[in-house]
């Protein structure tokens, strides 16, 4: 399957949301039950449309998650959400994509922690010189984590920052992790501009904390 836009290649991903409590509930629980990942999500941020979703991807809606080998569900702060927040060159307001990747047997040998960070966009050293996208500008590394939360799942926690098309500064928040045979990779992106990332850190820090993946329910 080949990805329209460049800055989703390599990831697949498709699920379903439990809401919790009765009432006005403060968050959106984002759940994958098979295969033991969550998420929350505030409530006040919008599913994105999966039609549109899939579409701004370049997959076809007529096929199931489970022939992708993909799960995947996006979420937006704007009060008019869509998938150009993710992919586009300007988000004004906190977006997310939570995913979950079947890995087929014979790529399986070939992830490593720098293909992780490189899911989205070049963020290893050796991506960024191999980069050709002239829309992808303004590098900054902020952070870079290596995660070994146990039962064999390892991973890393990026922030980074680029200007997408002459837009203004995006930061963005990934975490992607690699289970023990590496069979699956699962990631939270949260992305929205510098401005943003600064006067809603808390907020988007509260999100990423919230990214479990439990290999041994």
């Amino acid at each position: 399957m080949r990805w329209r836009n460049p800055a989703v290649a390599g990831l697949l991903v498709v699920g379903s949301v439990l809401l919790a409590g009765c009432g006005a509930p403060a968050y959106t629980y984002v759940k994958n039950s098979a295969d033991h990942m969550y998420v929350k999500i505030p409530a006040s941020w919008h599913s994105i449309d999966q039609d549109d979703l899939d579409h701004a991807i370049g997959l076809d809606p007529a096929e199931s998650a489970k022939s992708r080998g993909l799960w995947l569900q996006a979420y937006d702060a704007a009060d008019t959400p869509s998938p150009l927040h993710l992919f586009g060159s300007s988000a004004t307001e906190p977006a997310a994509l939570v995913s979950v990747q079947q890995v087929p047997e014979t790529s399986r040998g070939g992830l490593s922690l720098d293909g992780l960070r490189d899911l989205f966009f070049p963020v290893s050293p050796n991506a960024r010189q191999q980069n050709q996208n002239p829309q992808l500008t303004g590098f900054g590394l902020m952070a870079d984590d290596v995660l070994t939360p146990g039962d064999g799942l390892r991973g890393v926690h990026t922030v980074f920052r680029y200007t997408l098309g002459g837009g203004p500064p995006q930061m963005m928040d990934q975490t992607a992790y690699l289970n023990d045979d590496a069979s699956k990779v699962y990631v939270l992106l949260v992305r929205c501009s510098t401005t943003c990332y600064k006067d809603r850190h808390d907020e988007i820090d509260n999100v990423v904390s919230s990214f479990t993946i439990r290999e041994k329910p």
